[in-house]
């Protein structure tokens, strides 16, 4: 299968990747969550509630970025290539 067919077909999955334990971005999401559940434990039930929209929201909003990212950097990839293309050797 070509690289587009793997895209298409789902095996490929550009927005999925492994964290490396121990890496910057593991330590961070290690803290994150710790600090929601010490936050988490002196909040009322109403207070939680309010706290899982503000986090349904924020991740959609990562998402949203991600996408965008995403899309702009597939964009600016495809006009890098092109202008490679048009450079005579």
């Amino acid at each position: 299968m070509t690289t587009l067919e793997n895209l298409y077909y789902g095996n490929i999955a550009p927005h999925e990747y492994e964290v490396e334990r121990g890496s910057e971005y593991d330590v961070t999401a290690k803290l994150v969550i710790r600090h929601e559940q010490e936050l988490s434990a002196t909040l009322t039930e109403q207070q939680k509630i309010i706290l899982e929209k503000i986090k349904d929201n924020n991740t959609e909003l990562m998402n949203l970025g991600e996408r965008n990212a995403f899309c702009r950097g597939f964009s600016l990839a495809v006009r890098l290539l092109t202008k490679s293309m048009s450079y005579k050797t």
